[in-house]
């Protein structure tokens, strides 16, 4: 299920900690409950001079040296204009970089339209990188799928089909093998630019697993901290189910893939069977998926000689002839 994601702007005071963005609150009036919900941020510019056409009120607004040093030069009373004409489109939070002192002016502007004011000692372009990394991982687009997310062999690998499939216990098998769990029956995938989805558990359920008959697990505890890790890019998904033969992908070159917020993850089906070593199974797909990267696609090069055979034996051989330049009578029999 997917969710639309924005971010309050105390959210992004607290997370602004953790991507160096030093920022504090200018403003006593609230506000900070207000809602950002696109990842590219916005420099005024011409807005401040009352041209509002292309303000976008729901993206953090930047004003540094260039803004606060126009608001300074220009007449009290145009400047005083153009930012009434700016804070009637409604932004979401304004952002005073550089550490410079927002004009009185601006600031009795924000008041009356609640609107909250940052600072921060940061250079504008430095920020701006900042904030915009920040605001992709919080504002990515985001989805809970029902699976089992594991790192094999480097490639994220997640298994999907239905519940009671065999998915956990596969993904204990490769545990036991070496590989590291990621999320177990619930994963938390988002999309980060440019397409690209990463899958991480729950916070109620990282590190653990629940295996039918034997309850949940904590695979830290069992394994140590080598066998999990915290996110993973998914490369692959695999699913598993109990299908008919002739159901499924025989020689693998029909490029099947599986849409994951509207990204296109290659997908692999392995139909279950009695003795089938599913996590050996699993493991030779991530495997492949290595191969592929490197440019070999084992499926399509066999398909290339089979090609290659059929048109070799279709192609008539030529008919020698005789030193005379005469077909000899029985060839042309």
């Amino acid at each position: 299920m997917r969710r639309e994601v924005s971010v309050e702007v105390r959210q992004l005071l607290v997370e602004g900690a953790q991507g160096g963005l030093q920022l504090r609150v200018l403003s006593s009036w609230g506000g900070l409950d207000r809602k950002i919900a696109r990842p590219r941020i916005q420099k005024p510019g011409l807005a401040l001079a009352g041209f509002t056409k292309h303000v976008y009120p729901d993206r953090l607004q930047v004003l540094g040296l260039t803004e606060i040093d126009y608001l300074l030069s220009v007449d009290p009373a145009v400047a005083r204009t153009g930012l009434r004409a700016y804070a009637a489109k409604d932004p979401c939070v304004l952002v005073i970089t550089r550490g410079l002192e927002p004009p009185e002016m601006l600031m009795e502007v924000a008041r009356d339209g609640g609107i909250p004011v940052l600072g921060t000692p940061v250079m504008s372009s430095t920020f701006t990188s900042r904030v915009s990394r920040r605001l992709e991982d919080l504002l990515a687009p985001t989805a809970s799928i029902h699976g089992v997310l594991v790192d094999v062999l480097g490639v994220g690998v997640l298994l999907i089909g239905r519940s009671g499939v065999g998915k956990s216990e596969a993904a204990l098998d490769l545990v036991l093998k070496g590989h590291r769990l990621v999320a177990d029956d619930v994963v938390e995938v988002t999309v980060r630019p440019p397409d690209t989805v990463w899958g991480a558990a729950t916070e109620l359920h990282q590190h653990h697993m629940e295996i039918r008959g034997m309850g949940i697990l904590n695979i830290t505890h069992l394994f140590g901290v080598a066998a999990v890790r915290d996110n993973k890019k998914i490369e692959v998904v695999v699913e598993l189910s109990e299908v008919e033969e002739g159901e499924y992908d025989r020689l693998g070159i029909e490029g099947q893939v599986w849409p994951i917020l509207g990204v296109d993850v290659p997908l692999v089906r392995i139909p279950l069977r009695p003795g089938r070593n599913i996590a050996a199974l699993i493991e030779v797909v991530a495997r492949n998926q290595l191969l592929k990267y490197r440019g070999h696609d084992s499926a399509r090069e066999f398909e290339a000689k089979v090609n290659a055979r059929i048109l070799a034996s279709a192609t008539p051989e030529p008919v020698a002839a005789s030193p005379s330049g005469v077909i000899p009578m029985t060839e042309v029999e």
